[in-house]
């Protein structure tokens, strides 16, 4: 739907700044949603309610539109998961954190 979102915008006759003006969304962050390259948008919570304002602004169904956001984010978790350096990390900080938690009583 990420593609679709760009052929509505098209076939509507609108341009990415039209939409940014109308929205408020930064126009890298509406190509980036068009492109599915949601990797440029700085937190989950701002791509979700770009997408939700975006897709409304287009008069596109929310749960159409998001489909593509949330099946990065099923991948990306997946991912991180299971690369054994994302859990050396979280390891060594849940120690960190542990260790100041018990220093401290």
């Amino acid at each position: 739907m990420a593609k679709g979102l760009k052929e509505f915008r098209e076939s509507s006759g609108m341009e990415i700044c039209d939409v940014s003006r109308a929205t408020c969304i930064c126009s890298r962050y509406i190509k980036a949603i068009e492109e599915g390259v949601f990797s440029e948008i700085p937190a989950d919570v701002y791509a979700r309610g770009y997408i939700r304002e975006y897709a409304k602004y287009l008069d596109v169904p929310f749960p159409e539109a998001v489909k593509p956001y949330e099946t990065y984010l099923k991948n990306r978790r997946s991912k991180d998961t299971g690369n054994p350096e994302y859990i050396e990390k979280r390891r060594n900080f849940l120690q960190i954190l542990n260790s100041v938690f018990l220093g401290t009583y």
